[in-house]
């Protein structure tokens, strides 16, 4: 199985969050001409980028490896804040 560009992944996280490019440019502080490019494959994004994209789309930087959990549209599929996934097998 071929892996996906993460300029693919990026706009899907950015679809799944319901933003454009030109918000997701703001909240993260990439330039929108940036964002554009990663995600037509003209630009390969750095690990600064990557940092601050998936701190703005609310997801660790590993899920732009990774496939997006479609069942899970507000979040990264992570568990909560605290990093606990929802069924850790830790029942006292």
């Amino acid at each position: 199985m071929k892996s996906r560009p993460i300029g693919e992944r990026l706009k899907e996280w950015r679809k799944l969050r319901s933003l454009t490019q030109w918000e997701l440019a703001d909240k993260s502080g990439v330039g929108y001409a940036s964002i554009a490019r990663i995600e037509t494959g003209r630009q390969d994004p750095t690990v600064g980028m990557l940092t601050r994209l998936a701190e703005a789309l609310g997801i660790d930087v590993v899920d732009f490896f990774t496939e997006p959990r479609r069942s899970d549209p507000h979040g990264s599929g992570q568990g909560d804040s605290d990093g606990h996934r929802a069924d850790s097998g830790d029942h006292e």
